[in-house]
């Protein structure tokens, strides 16, 4: 048996064998999902721009769409961005208070598996002699 830690660690364990993703660049979106909330920091990565961790954020995000929906908490259909901001915004309050809780839980957990060597600016101590 399962618990919800458990399936959300192996969720975000596959994301990021699939992806490369930066550490710097997830580690920022809860920051946003508290001060701004879920619907809006899905909007702010889906707007152009970002430099370069704006590719790693989407990936980020469509990876929680994806983990959402599995868990039952918005549309199966959500597959884009978009879609998943329209899931959200037509959702009742209760779904996306639902949503935000299993976004900061679910991006602990990716944050932590992804790749640090992904970063471009990444800084790798010496190996002592």
């Amino acid at each position: 048996m399962t618990n919800i830690d458990q399936i959300r660690a192996a969720h975000a364990l596959s994301a990021c064998s699939h992806e490369r993703l930066k550490r710097s660049a997830i580690s920022s979106l809860p920051c946003l999902i508290i001060n701004n909330g879920l619907l809006a920091t899905v909007a702010y990565v889906k707007c152009e721009g970002g430099g370069a961790n704006r590719p790693h954020q989407v990936k980020a995000m469509e990876s929680l769409a994806d983990h959402l929906k599995n868990q039952g908490i918005t549309n199966q259909q959500t597959n884009t961005l978009s879609i998943f901001a329209n899931d959200l915004a037509n959702n009742s309050p209760v779904n996306l208070q639902r949503a935000t809780a299993e976004a900061l839980a679910y991006f602990s957990f990716l944050k932590r598996f992804a790749d640090m060597n992904a970063d471009d600016n990444a800084v790798q101590a010496p190996i002592p002699d």
